[in-house]
């Protein structure tokens, strides 16, 4: 069995809907269940109701507090709270123990068991309730069926110095306690019998007794104590002694004595942990009946990353045999574990990641699973969210937000970089088949991958030269062929039929054979079309389909994608306002390639701009000519896109020449960026997940 749903009703952060709904439903899966969110998402409130209604292993006193119960916007606080527990997969043993408690699910196909805790707040005194059963007719659990439900807690920061060391509160007595080798045993006549560890405690200590007394090594310290205490403070004719007698001998008391240590040395804080994480284990593993369920908050407290790793790899080895709820704030965690095991919580809603939740498709989860790294990660945790298609946008797009205003991480606003047309996958992520909103604007900052006519003169030099294009019509014919091709990611023109061959192998999905039958058929309905002369109005026209088609795959409530206008985001900049900048940037990029050794300062940096204005002495837009003229080097790879990105957002913050020494005036740079129509989707794509 295990815990499937959990609801609440006016718990924490959760108020109770108008309707009676709770105010939070969560569903859980058999295995690993991983809740992922900022500070004050609910992963601890999650947590602490689950253990409020099924108590823990560790015995543990709770205490009801005023701050449980829903706190309205006025200051005042509801009397009652309700918290229920769903438990599915019930199977014969389970059914056994909890046979009075059963109820059905809907169509009565299966086996439900329903736990409440109510409480209520009257004269300052917190009253809770716990009953089982069908609901209206539910019964008070007895106390056996209770701690067949207790769950192994993992404390959030683990006082692993005082729970693996001896002492009253030792928690390394409590697990062994609980294991099967120290459980009570009886003869036959019903005497308890007494463990071996009591038995050989007794005989140590009569040894260690012995000692102290005639003949033993330290008699001479108690006749001391005894010969001071006759001659100041007993009365004549008192004949009593003292003796040195070693306390306990119960089977509690000497587990109690005991420490766990590794290899005998004195233990850090970090392996310490990992001793209390592996002794929780033990006592997980023993349980041989009723619900095997462990919580476990902050999985990551005083692990390294590679501890987090190992610990995450052996809980997902085991989740076919029990059940883990688990919480982090560890983006490497979270680049690691499942997606679908994932439960991202956003304002006051949970979200579960598998499939029966999500619009994903296997090919999505292989997909994220493979290529979300602990970078990527960072958007589970984000109040908003840019994603982006490289790196030169992954470093313009915060320079450019700093320089309007918009610091973007004030706003909690996370720049994915995702890589290509990836963002379609990382888009997926948040489209659910229940509609349900994460209520956190996402930004897609894409190219419109529609190459300028001066890329086809500056190949062909001549612009009467047919090309091929993916136009709507042609497109409805090859997905008739094959639907096993992203064709929104396939660039739009074509100089040949065999370069569109090329871009077939090349953007084919997971699965597709690049049968040359197949392709084929392709090249044959491609080359039935009329191929006409490449001109502006054709472009235009192409690049309004592209448009059309990426903002009706992606665009939703929350969703919303920003395209430039013609090409790429260097493109667009070398056509704006910032191109003497830009230029200024590629001849520094070009420098640092040609030159390893070469010290890029502001001196240099100055010299080049010099250059650059020589060239382009006044500040007017450039030229179509011109601006294709400074993106070339970018567009043939002569140049790094990423290095020249770092260069330029480096002048946009104000950290680098000519911007930094006031050659060019910063407030000149923000006017030009919050007013250039080329600028302006980059601007857009800001303020929505700012605004």
């Amino acid at each position: 069995m295990y815990l499937s749903t959990l609801r609440l009703w006016n718990f924490r952060k959760y108020c109770a809907m108008a309707d009676g709904k709770p105010g939070l439903e969560i569903h859980f899966q058999e295995g690993v269940n991983v809740l992922i969110g900022e500070n004050d998402s609910g992963k601890t409130a999650i947590v602490d109701a689950i253990r409020y209604v099924l108590r823990t292993q560790s015995g543990e006193f709770i205490q009801f507090e005023d701050r449980d119960f829903y706190q309205e916007p006025g200051g005042n606080r509801k009397d009652e709270f309700k918290i229920e527990c769903v438990f599915d997969g019930i199977n014969e043993q389970d059914a056994g123990l909890f046979w009075e408690w059963l109820s059905w699910n809907d169509d009565k196909t299966k086996y439900l068991l329903k736990v409440w805790l109510y409480a209520k707040r009257k004269d300052n005194i917190i009253m809770p309730t716990f009953s089982a059963g069908i609901e209206g007719q539910a019964e008070r659990m007895d106390s056996e069926a209770r701690e067949l439900l207790k769950v192994v807690y993992f404390k959030p920061l683990r006082d692993a110095l005082t729970d693996m060391t001896h002492g009253y509160k030792s928690r390394l007595a409590q697990i062994l306690g609980a294991h099967e080798l120290f459980k009570t045993e009886k003869d036959v006549h019903g005497n308890i019998i007494k463990h071996k560890l009591e038995t050989d405690y007794e005989k140590l200590k009569k040894e260690i007794e012995n000692y102290f007394k005639v003949g033993g090594g330290g008699e001479s310290i108690t006749s001391e104590i005894n010969s001071f205490l006759r001659e100041h403070f007993l009365l004549n004719g008192d004949s009593r002694n003292a003796e040195v007698k070693l306390t306990g001998g119960e089977l509690t008391e000497i587990l109690r004595l005991l420490d766990l240590i590794m290899e005998g040395n004195k233990s850090g804080l970090g392996t310490l942990n990992l001793l209390c994480i592996a002794a929780e284990m033990l006592l997980f593993n023993n349980q041989k009946k009723g619900l095997k369920l462990a919580l476990v908050e902050e999985l990551e407290a005083h692990l390294h990353p590679q501890y987090q790793l190992r610990l995450i790899e052996y809980i997902s080895s085991q989740e076919k045999n029990e059940q883990f709820i688990l919480s982090t704030h560890s983006i490497t965690l979270a680049s690691k574990i499942k997606l679908a095991s994932m439960i991202i919580l956003k304002g006051n809603d949970a979200f579960p990641m598998s499939s029966e939740y999500t619009k994903m498709k296997p090919a999505d989860y292989n997909f994220l699973e493979r290529f979300l790294d602990a970078t990527k990660a960072n958007l589970f945790f984000a109040k908003g969210l840019i994603m982006v298609e490289g790196d030169a946008e992954n470093l313009l797009i915060p320079a450019i937000a700093q320089l309007i205003g918009k610091n973007l991480y004030q706003y909690g606003v996370s720049v994915v970089n995702v890589g290509s047309t990836a963002y379609k996958r990382y888009v997926n992520i948040f489209k659910r088949k229940d509609e349900k909103s994460f209520g956190m604007p996402i930004a897609v900052v894409s190219d419109l991958d529609v190459r300028a006519l001066e890329y086809y003169d500056e190949k062909s030099k001549d612009r009467k030269i047919p090309r091929c294009w993916l136009r709507d019509d042609l497109r409805s014919e090859l997905e008739k062929i094959s639907t096993e091709v992203d064709y929104d990611a396939m660039s739009t023109t074509f100089g040949s039929i065999s370069a569109f061959e090329e871009e077939v192998k090349l953007h084919k999905k997971e699965g597709f054979k690049p049968v040359i039958k197949t392709i084929g058929y392709m090249k044959d309905i491609l080359a039935k079309y009329k191929r006409e002369v490449l001109n502006e109005e054709l472009l235009a026209q192409i690049r309004e389909e592209r448009r059309t088609r990426l903002e009706n795959a992606i665009n939703s409530d929350e969703i919303k994608i920003f395209l430039p206008q013609a090409w790429t985001l260097e493109y667009e900049i070398a056509g704006s306002g910032l191109y003497r900048l830009l230029a200024t940037a590629i001849k520094a990029a070009k420098m640092e390639t040609d030159q390893p050794k070469a010290d890029i300062d502001n001196d240099a940096l100055n010299k080049l701009w010099e250059e650059v204005t020589e060239v382009y002495p006044d500040r007017r837009i450039p030229t179509k000519e011109e601006t294709y003229k400074i993106f070339k080097p970018l567009n043939d790879g002569t140049v790094s896109k990423a290095i020249t990105a770092q260069y330029l957002a480096g002048m946009l913050a104000g950290e680098l020449a000519p911007v930094n020494d006031g050659t060019v005036k910063r407030d000149e740079v923000k006017s030009i960026v919050e007013n250039d129509e080329k600028l302006k989707y980059l601007v857009g794509a800001i303020k929505y997940v700012t605004e």
